[in-house]
This record gives structure tokens, C-alpha cells and sequence, in this order.
């Protein structure tokens, strides 16, 4: 239990970050407002009493390096977001963290899967990554299969069986 909690609130915060990023937001690390960067000049803590100012091109380069740009899975990582804090027993907790992590990109037009969302969350390349999941043992047999299904038209395809 204790386990599941941490991964959760962990993958939690990342997705906090994906759903602020996506909007242009920041959450300030002095006073923790959160305030839309600008796309020119400053952009200030709006609260009166913080100094703490970005600029857009500082906030980028944070985005860059610490992998916080969501591609095609917003909806994935808005839909834990939004889902985790009234999950109450560790089995809709823990179905929240497995509906996440064998989550996809999608193709805007067709909603295809592209890649696994899971390379943004879980340590290691993308490949070892895919690899892992398909490991992991499912409840849902049929959820398993069609989450491979998934994976094998996307360029991970190679990768499982489906």
C-alpha cells in the first residue's frame, strides 16, 4: 500500500507538470503561485510579496531538460491528474497508475497510437521501457492484449508480439 501511494503521488507531480506546461504555466519555487509564462520579456509571480520572475526562454529550457513536454498525451497525463486524488482504495489507485503508464500518444487526426507515455514517466529508454510493461503481469488479460495491440502499431512496434 504504502508502495503504491508513493508511485502514485510521484506520478502525480509529473503529471502536474505535463498539465502545467501544457498550459504555459508555472508553479513559482519561492511562494508556489501558479502564473502563465509569457511568450515576451518577464513574466513575475503575480503575488505581491515574491520576487521570483522567468523568462520564456528560461522556462523552455527547463521544460527541455527535464523532459516536461507532453507531445500527444495530454490526455493521458490530465486524465490521472484529475482522476488520482479521489482514488481511495489501493485497487482504484493502483488501476489509475496501470491506465497511465500503458497509455499512448496518439495521432491527432486518427487517435492511432504513436509511442508509449511511459518512457516520460519510468526510468530507461524507450525500449526497455516497452519491454518492462509487456513483463508486468496484468489483472485484465484482454487489457494486456489490447495494450500490445497497441504497442505493435506504433514505432515500438518490433518490440512485442502482439
Amino acid at each position: 500500500m504504502e508502495l503504491c501511494e508513493d508511485v502514485g503521488l510521484r506520478l502525480y507531480e509529473r503529471c502536474r507538470t505535463f498539465v502545467l506546461v501544457a498550459k504555459s504555466e508555472v508553479e513559482c519555487p519561492v511562494c508556489r503561485q501558479v502564473f502563465m509564462v509569457s511568450a515576451r520579456g518577464r513574466s513575475r509571480c503575480p503575488r505581491g510579496d515574491c520576487a521570483w520572475f522567468t523568462t520564456q526562454r528560461t522556462y523552455w529550457q527547463s521544460v527541455r531538460n527535464h523532459y516536461a513536454h507532453t507531445g500527444r498525451a495530454i490526455e493521458a497525463f490530465s486524465s490521472f491528474h484529475r482522476r488520482y486524488p479521489a482514488a481511495r482504495s489501493y485497487q482504484a489507485r493502483i488501476l489509475l497508475i496501470d491506465e497511465l503508464i500503458h497509455s499512448f500518444h496518439l495521432e491527432e487526426a486518427t487517435q492511432a497510437p504513436v509511442k508509449s507515455v511511459a518512457s516520460k514517466l519510468l526510468e530507461g529508454n524507450k525500449t526497455d521501457v516497452v519491454r518492462f510493461l509487456d513483463q508486468l503481469s496484468a489483472i485484465d488479460p484482454d487489457g494486456k492484449e489490447r495494450w500490445r495491440r497497441g504497442v505493435s502499431q506504433t514505432i515500438h512496434g518490433r518490440i512485442v508480439d502482439p
